[in-house]
C-alpha cells in the first residue's frame, strides 16, 4: 500500500524532502519501493518515469542531502561539504527543459516538460537538485519553515502576508494544535 504524499511545501524540493515524514519520532518512509518513487514523481507533476532499486536508493540519498542542507539553511544543522557536492553533481546532469502552459487565467511554467513525455529517473532527480539549489540560494530561503507541530517535521515556504505561518497545513497540524489549545482551556 502506497503512503499518502503531502504536498504542502510550496516547492517541489520541500515536497520531495517530505517523502520521509515524522523525522523526530518514528520516521515515516513514504518511498518504500521504486513504484512509490514513480508514483510521487507523477503526483508532483514531473512526468511518468520507470524506476528501479538503484533509482530509489539514489533518490533517498539526494533527499537526505537536500534535507540536511535545508536544515543548515535554517541554522538547525551542520553544513556538510559532501551534501553540497552531491546536490551539485546531480544538478549538473541533464534535465528536461521547463515549458509554458496556458492555465485558466494566465501562463504558468510546468517543470520537466519536453517532447519526450517520459523523462528518466536521473533527469527528475537532477531537476530536483536544481530546484533545491534555486530554493536554498534564492529569495525564498529565508521563508522556509518547519511545521510547529511537535510530531510533524514537514517543511514549507511561508508565503503568508505576515510571514508568521506556523503549520504545514491548517487542515491537519493547525487544526490539531487548535483542538489541543481548546481542550487545555476547558
Amino acid at each position: 500500500m502506497t503512503a499518502a504524499f503531502p504536498f504542502v511545501g510550496g516547492r517541489v524540493t520541500l515536497n520531495f524532502v517530505s517523502t520521509l515524514g515524522k523525522r523526530s519520532t518514528e520516521k515515516l518512509e513514504r518511498l518504500r519501493t521504486p513504484e512509490d518513487l514513480a508514483h510521487w514523481v507523477e503526483l508532483a507533476g514531473l512526468g511518468s518515469i520507470s524506476t528501479d532499486e538503484a533509482d530509489l536508493k539514489a533518490a533517498r540519498v539526494l533527499r537526505e542531502a537536500l534535507y540536511t542542507l535545508t536544515m543548515a539553511t535554517l541554522n538547525r544543522g551542520p553544513l556538510r561539504r559532501a551534501d553540497v557536492n552531491l546536490v551539485n553533481e546531480w544538478a549538473a546532469r541533464e534535465t528536461p527543459a521547463p515549458a509554458l502552459a496556458i492555465g485558466r487565467t494566465q501562463v504558468r511554467a510546468t517543470p520537466l516538460r519536453r517532447r519526450d513525455p517520459q523523462p528518466t529517473a536521473s533527469e527528475v532527480l537532477a531537476a530536483l537538485a536544481r530546484d533545491g539549489i534555486e530554493l536554498l540560494s534564492g529569495p525564498d530561503a529565508g521563508s522556509i519553515r518547519e511545521c510547529e507541530d511537535p510530531g510533524c517535521t514537514l517543511l514549507f515556504v511561508d508565503t503568508s502576508r505576515s510571514h508568521r505561518r506556523r503549520w504545514c497545513s491548517m487542515n491537519s497540524c493547525g487544526a490539531r494544535a487548535k483542538m489541543r489549545t481548546l481542550r487545555s482551556t476547558q
